[in-house]
């Protein structure tokens, strides 16, 4: 029998893993992608940024240590290899799955496409057609793209998007960004680290909306602590060019103040992108992304949409998952996106993860009880320094099922990856594991005894007799 024809549109994270998928299956790939394999977080996302910041998260580390803090050298020319390093990570790692691609005889081709029916992709060079496809299914995975605000204009020297602030060469005095989620708090963080003035304005009631609340305050001290100035309610209302940068006229809760900038990033978050002809295909979308079922199916039978493009939660990791589950689907197995809880990451200082239910979603379920354990009071924590923030752990309090772990501090990231495994355990489950000495983890489980009033290391609470 010849082996089923699968296309892919989209060489991004859920693109590239649904092609090897596929292939793992048997079928013949072809994956078609404009740039380069990897899409936004491997160019131009997750990947370099992560790279600069762990740069600058070292340079903070020393900066802040009592042994090494006086031998430093200004952070001025640290940019320069800093993007150095940053490109060589990227290249590195595009590389590695263009090998990888190769190694499932995925036929990988630079080019653009658009449908042109639902099992027929037109390659395009230019205006020009360079080929017609033939499929036995489809899947899409066009990305997304940053918004825009209608009332600022881009130039990509001043007022920038997130893609320009990955490629500056010289680190700005002063940097306003508009935006107060996870991209707009990263780059704060970075460009804060390496010397710069940094102002967020964000127009809702707090940065990182959506986010556990407690952790947001507390991110919201650190941040401000160091220098960072932030501004909630609050919207840029005028913009002036001058010879040495910007005059910002920003609306914030006490009235209008003037603020200065050589760079205004824009990063209010990114949107879908519908460039394709999907109407071609009898594919509905909205502005709000691609519908899809379960199964990643699109309103029309054999053709498939993932990632960020379906609208839903815009990170990598979900976009993985979801090419996995089309590929499968796509190859006649049955397999559907589950509700299983989705980790994510924010790489500031100190990091933030989270995972399952807020305080306030679970309060909505049912009685609840909450342990908390924090970093000061963890061995490995001081050894390195990083004492700043806690570890939240929420439960419920008649089964005793742990609903939500939100972690602010040293490793969150490392945390939340067995933070994720203990969703819809009990508490007694992980509780019961012996945790190694001296080690971050520790006071993972310390948050879950403390649940019950059971921590170890944290000082039994003084209570006044009745």
């Amino acid at each position: 029998m010849n082996p089923k024809r699968v296309i892919i549109i989209g060489g991004g994270p859920g693109g590239y893993v649904a092609a090897i998928r596929a292939a793992q299956l048997g079928a013949k790939v072809t994956l078609v992608e404009k740039e380069k394999v990897g899409g936004t977080c491997l160019n131009r996302g997750c990947i370099p940024t992560k790279s600069l910041l762990h740069d600058v998260g070292i340079l903070r580390s020393l900066k802040s240590s009592p042994i090494f803090q006086h031998s430093l050298i200004d952070a001025f020319g640290l940019l320069e290899p800093m993007m150095e390093r940053k490109e060589k990570v990227v290249q590195e790692l595009v590389k590695g799955v263009e090998i990888l691609l190769e190694s499932h005889r995925v036929n990988l081709k630079k080019s653009r496409a658009d449908l042109l029916s639902p099992n027929r992709v037109v390659l395009l060079d230019g205006e020009e057609k360079n080929g017609i496809l033939e499929a036995d299914a489809t899947i899409l995975a066009p990305g997304s793209k940053s918004k825009s605000l209608p009332q600022i204009a881009m130039d990509g020297r001043r007022i920038i998007t997130s893609d320009e602030a990955l490629e500056i060469q010289k680190i700005p005095k002063e940097m306003l960004i508009i935006g107060g989620g996870y991209i707009g708090v990263e780059f704060a963080t970075l460009y804060h680290a390496l010397g710069s003035k940094v102002t967020i304005v964000e127009i809702l009631e707090n940065i990182l909306p959506g986010l556990e609340g407690e952790l947001v305050r507390n991110l919201r001290r650190f941040l401000e602590r160091d220098g960072i100035r932030i501004f909630t309610q609050s919207s840029v209302e005028e913009i002036q060019e001058g010879e040495e940068g910007l005059k910002l006229m920003v609306k914030t809760q006490k009235g209008f103040q003037e603020i200065h900038a050589e760079k205004l990033l824009v990063a209010v978050g990114r949107e879908p992108n519908l460039e394709l002809s999907f109407s071609e295909a009898g594919i509905e979308t909205s502005p709000k992304g691609i519908k899809v079922n379960s199964r990643m199916e699109t309103t029309c039978p054999g053709t498939y949409a993932i990632g960020d493009a379906t609208g839903g939660i815009m990170l990598a990791h979900v976009a993985m998952e979801h090419g996995v589950v089309a590929a499968e689907n796509a190859m006649g197995m049955e397999k559907t996106i589950g509700d299983q809880p989705i980790p994510l990451c924010i790489f500031t200082y100190p990091e933030v993860a989270s995972v399952g239910l807020t305080e306030r979603e679970a309060k909505e379920r049912g009685t609840i009880k909450i342990g908390r354990f924090p970093f000061r009071s963890n061995p490995k924590a001081l050894i390195s320094g990083e004492i700043d923030g806690l570890i939240k752990v929420i439960a419920s309090q008649d089964n005793d099922e742990i609903l939500g772990i939100h972690i602010i501090g040293a490793e969150a990231s490392l945390l939340i990856s067995t933070a994720s495994t203990m969703i819809g355990n009990r508490l007694k489950e992980f509780t019961r594991f012996i945790q190694a000495h001296p080690t971050i983890p520790e006071a993972l489980k310390e948050a879950c005894l403390d649940a019950d009033g059971l921590a170890i290391h944290l000082p039994k609470p003084l209570r006044t007799k009745a």
